[in-house]
């Protein structure tokens, strides 16, 4: 039921496939799309070769692990943030998801860890924190499909190598699957085939 068809292209379950084309072209409007945030246009997508705009919108949202470039969080704490993902997730799984996103260190630094309160929107942390927390929150999420966008803007190069690495083996263990946008040439090395989605929304 994981099975993607997207502009042509089938995309079994565990493919790792980035998104391209020049900026403004339709590729975070494709992800939306997908996860039904927005009508999705005819023929571009279908799950086990049903049609998404076959369905009621969102019906396949159950699939997706979103990250989205414009990283925004709930004015609490960081587990309340990263339990809007999997509500139930336990610290050992939170502290994994923090992991890999590379932010262990900061979260360890706050003074409650996990239950430090982060400011109205996460005001208290960097942007590249809040763009590493939103990306630990899509990690948590069960979801047969990662979707990130543009997961390593803002990050200096040596944050960014080391978070595509903790996500390269992430993925190796979970076998999701994976649908990148990214501008950068590190994340694009996650992938194989690549899909030009130039003109289609």
């Amino acid at each position: 039921e994981a099975a993607l068809h997207l502009d042509g292209h089938v995309l079994s379950a565990g493919a790792r496939v980035a998104l391209t084309g020049p900026s403004g072209c339709g590729k975070t409007r494709t992800l939306e799309a997908l996860l039904g945030l927005r009508a999705p246009p005819h023929g571009r997508f279908s799950v086990s070769e049903t049609a998404l705009e076959d369905r009621p919108v969102g019906w396949a949202r159950r699939l997706f692990a979103y990250a989205p470039q414009d990283a925004r969080l709930l004015t609490g704490t960081t587990a309340e943030n990263l339990r809007l993902g999997a509500p139930e997730a336990d610290e050992p799984t939170m502290w994994a998801a923090v992991r890999d996103a590379c932010l262990e260190g900061r979260i360890r630094s706050l003074p409650h860890g996990l239950q430090t309160w982060i400011g109205d929107a996460g005001d208290h942390l960097s942007g590249g924190e809040r763009k590493r927390l939103s990306l630990a929150r899509a990690y948590l999420r069960p979801a047969p499909w990662l979707l990130l966008d543009e997961p390593t803007e803002g990050l200096d190069q040596a944050t960014e190598a080391a978070l595509v690495s903790a996500l390269g083996k992430r993925l190796d263990r979970s076998r999701q699957g994976l649908i990148l946008v990214s501008h950068r040439v590190t994340p694009l090395t996650l992938c194989g085939p690549r899909i030009d989605v130039s003109g289609r929304l």
